[in-house]
């Protein structure tokens, strides 16, 4: 069914201050349709974190009827998951759902840079070659822009990305400076087993104060935490070290760029690349079993994945309790249960 331009309503709210002049533009678009005799419209609400209790202003209308033929779509920054904003609808929502735009996973890195590229054999190096690139990059746009464009990445790329940061830092009412020593403390220990305290020794705060802020990252979806998973049980252990990734690689750039500490070496950007792009796709955490620990154990169908990002790496070749098998990620050897991590990550529909 084709639908006419009549029935769609678009509104930048970037110039609006709070919900009160968001709802005096709904209702004179809903005096238009009316007027208009339109009967169902597509309306989409675009920046909408830049208004001020945005929120009132749909419930307002949802409670009262106004929009009871309309599908509502609004777009914002992270901030609508920092504030809670997105649960503030109980009962409210009908069919809607949640839609987060995550950076480029690997596989949609191939489709939008090569569609011609296919997981197979003769694809290979190619594949290869562009998750070397992917490891710079990451999968934001700017980035990858800057980088194909002019062959880096260009300052105000960095400072476009931390200007973010400090946005929704400063709209969920923390502290940028302690946002940036956490970062820097999460660059240092990347890759290794942490906790809470720790972390609020290094840094002389408290562990709630460091809880806080690890789940405002969270929530900005710039860290994945790994909580321990115990594998008699599958169930998680939160009385247990955690480990932390960045949810993509670009961002240890950008974290190291704001906070002065070199970036991770390659082998543990390339775990948190497995971590974040298998959180994608269900639970994740991690596991040991004797004195070896597995990176990442994905909870969905409880497969271990450990990952050896060197050369000739060997197939850990274990079984444990209930999980099903434990997979090698390598940099180049392909074998039973062990797969290249350029191939594993371009097989992920994340």
């Amino acid at each position: 069914m084709r639908l006419g331009p009549r029935l769609f309503f678009y509104y930048s709210c970037d110039l609006l201050s709070d919900y009160e002049e968001l709802l005096n533009v709904l209702r004179r678009y809903l005096r238009i349709k009316e007027e208009r005799g339109i009967r169902t419209s597509y309306i989409f609400l675009d920046e909408i974190t830049y208004v001020n209790e945005w929120f009132r202003a749909i419930k307002y209308g949802i409670d009262r009827g106004l929009f009871r033929d309309d599908v509502i779509t609004i777009t914002g920054s992270t901030s609508l998951f920092i504030k809670g904003d997105v649960e503030t609808f109980p009962g409210r929502r009908g069919f809607g759902t949640d839609v987060v735009v995550y950076p480029l996973s690997f596989q949609s890195y191939i489709k939008a840079l090569r569609p011609d590229v296919h997981v197979e054999l003769g694809w290979y190096e190619e594949i290869r070659n562009l998750f070397e690139k992917y490891l710079i990059t990451g999968g934001f746009p700017l980035s990858i822009n800057s980088y194909f464009s002019t062959g880096t990445i260009t300052s105000d790329v960095y400072k476009s990305y931390i200007d973010w940061i400090i946005y929704d830092v400063r709209r969920a009412g923390k502290d940028e400076g302690l946002v940036r020593e956490i970062l820097s403390i999460l660059l240092e220990k990347a890759g290794s087993r942490v906790s809470h305290n720790s972390i609020a020794k290094d840094l002389g705060i408290s562990h709630r104060t460091v809880s806080e802020y690890l789940d405002l990252l969270s929530r900005m979806f710039l860290i994945t935490v790994l909580n321990y998973v115990d594998v008699n049980t599958g169930s998680k252990d939160y009385r247990k070290l955690i480990k932390i990734h960045f949810t993509d690689p670009f961002i240890y750039r950008v974290a190291s760029v704001w906070t002065g500490v070199r970036v991770p070496d390659e082998p543990i950007i390339v775990e948190g690349v497995v971590a974040s792009h298998l959180a994608r796709t269900g639970e994740v955490g991690y596991t040991t079993i004797g004195d070896r620990e597995i990176d990442v154990v994905s909870l969905r169908d409880f497969v271990g994945y450990e990952v050896k990002y060197s050369r000739g790496a060997e197939r850990l070749g274990v079984r444990a309790s209930r999980m099903r098998r434990v997979v090698t990620i390598s940099r180049d050897v392909e074998d039973i249960d062990v797969i290249p991590a350029h191939l594993f990550l371009a097989s992920i529909n994340a």
